[in-house]
Formats: structure tokens, C-alpha cells, sequence
């Protein structure tokens, strides 16, 4: 519990700090796929409970490698639909009692950080 403490602590201060160090613009595949990677590891350490809690775990890191993938082929949109439907399914999960609440704030924080840098800025 204590190690998953600290873990959760360290990813949201790195999503803090790609944060500060985010320009106000939509960024490019590289500038972005580490708030990806910082959330799949997240998502690994994340406590999911109920019967299905495995393989409610799967569906989401698979939908971030989903966003993954498409961010690799230059489909950002599509790496975004990813992203968007990770964040849906952890709000779900959450209302549902299946994830940890804290882990489950972290993770939609994370999948906000994410689709904020893949997206242009509203003009």
C-alpha cells in the first residue's frame, strides 16, 4: 500500500511537471507520448477491484496502447478517441466502486494531461 503510495505521488508530480513545461499548443507525437507512458504505468499500479477487476485493468492500459499505436501512425485523432474512451471507462470503473478513488482521480488527470497536449488550443 505504502509502495502504491509513493508511486501515485511520483506520477502525479511528473504530470505536474510536463505541465509547466507544456507550451499552450497542440505538441507532437514525441512532445506527448510520455504523459501516455507515465499513465499506462499508473494504470498498472492503479488497485481495481470485483470480479472483473483483471480484466477491467487490461481493457484500460490496452486503450492506452491503443493511443499508443495511433499516435506512432500520426492518427491523432484517433490516439485522442483512445485516450477519451480510457478516461470514460475510468470515470464508469469509478462510479461503479471498482477502482480505488484516488487512483481513479489520478488516472483522469492523467488522461486530461494527455488529450490537452494532443489538441490544439481552442482559438
Amino acid at each position: 500500500m505504502v509502495r502504491v503510495s509513493r508511486l501515485l505521488v511520483l506520477v502525479i508530480a511528473a504530470l505536474s511537471l510536463l505541465t509547466l513545461v507544456a507550451p499552450a499548443r497542440a505538441q507532437t507525437a514525441a512532445e506527448c507520448q510520455p504523459r501516455i507512458s507515465v499513465l499506462r504505468e499508473a494504470t498498472v499500479s492503479a488497485t481495481f477491484t470485483g470480479q472483473n477487476a483483471a480484466k477491467d485493468q487490461a481493457g484500460l492500459i490496452a486503450k492506452l496502447d491503443s493511443a499508443t499505436s495511433k499516435l506512432e501512425q500520426g492518427k491523432i485523432s484517433d490516439a485522442v478517441q483512445a485516450l477519451t474512451q480510457f478516461r470514460d471507462k475510468v470515470v464508469t470503473l469509478q462510479a461503479q466502486g471498482k477502482i480505488d478513488a484516488g487512483d481513479a482521480n489520478t488516472l483522469i488527470a492523467g488522461a486530461d494531461e494527455a488529450i490537452a497536449c494532443l489538441e490544439p488550443p481552442a482559438a
